[in-house]
């Protein structure tokens, strides 16, 4: 399935605004009716007047989708979830499965790391995070390549079918004999939680049904201010969000 990735309009004040060309007269957030097939005109890159107001116009980026979601759950952040995508090896055509779709932050950054030609199954038992989530799939133009599974990933009975798991829930080693059975041989799992307690358990819990290459990373991110002749590091950090839980399945 062909990419159908949304439009960017961005104001000089940084303000995002996603919009699906082809979609006729459309209310958008902040802007008022807009005629969204003429915008196709402008591509690939323009700028364009809306309201009196002058507006970048281009394909939006993953981190350009991030920023304009709707949150429910708390959210894996970029500096997470590009970690996952690295660890687990997820690539263009992979197939994965997530546990826990939350607000699909983590979800989005899969579909686009394996494209068109992979897949995302989510599973996702709060009825109103799937909506967020839902709404949100739908926003970012990849709901073609995600399957979301409103239940209780513990009942899934896929087998050998994933290349990788994620799961972001309090008591992963409570699914991990039904995650391993739908992962591949050679397959990546991750579990993401916040507290020590939990990544020893998730690990010890890995290790005993014979995951190799078994880790846990911390990603601590800390911006740096650039100024004339005052650069400095950022008085905020991003520090502790979560432990991320790794391992690699052997079991044939």
């Amino acid at each position: 399935m062909e990419s159908v990735m949304p439009l960017l309009l961005l104001s000089s004040e940084g303000k995002r605004v996603i919009v699906h060309p082809n979609q006729g007269m459309k209310d958008l957030p902040g802007l008022g009716v807009v005629d969204t097939s003429r915008l196709l005109q402008h591509l690939p890159h323009s700028k364009v007047t809306i309201a009196g107001k002058d507006y970048f116009l281009g394909e939006a980026s993953l981190l350009d989708i991030l920023a304009c979601l709707k949150r429910g759950a708390q959210v894996i952040l970029a500096k997470d979830s590009a970690q996952i995508v690295m660890s687990c090896s997820i690539g263009p055509g992979k197939h994965v499965l997530e546990v826990g779709t939350g607000s699909a932050y983590l979800t989005l950054v899969l579909a686009h790391a394996v494209g068109p030609t992979g897949k995302i199954t989510t599973y996702e038992m709060n009825p109103k995070h799937a909506r967020i989530a839902g709404s949100n799939i739908k926003l970012s133009g990849m709901a073609g390549w995600v399957e979301m599974r409103e239940s209780d990933a513990g009942t899934c009975s896929d087998e050998s079918l994933y290349d990788a798991v994620t799961m972001d829930m309090p008591e992963p080693w409570g699914i991990l004999e039904a995650m391993t059975r739908a992962l591949k041989v050679g397959g990546y799992i991750c579990a993401y939680v916040p507290t020590m307690n939990q990544a020893e358990a998730a690990i010890k819990a890995m290790r005993e049904s014979g995951y190799i290459d078994t880790h846990v990373l911390e990603n601590i991110q800390r911006e740096i201010v650039v100024g004339s002749g005052g650069t400095r590091p950022s008085f905020e950090m991003l520090g502790h969000t979560g432990y991320l839980c790794f391992g690699r399945n052997i079991k044939v």
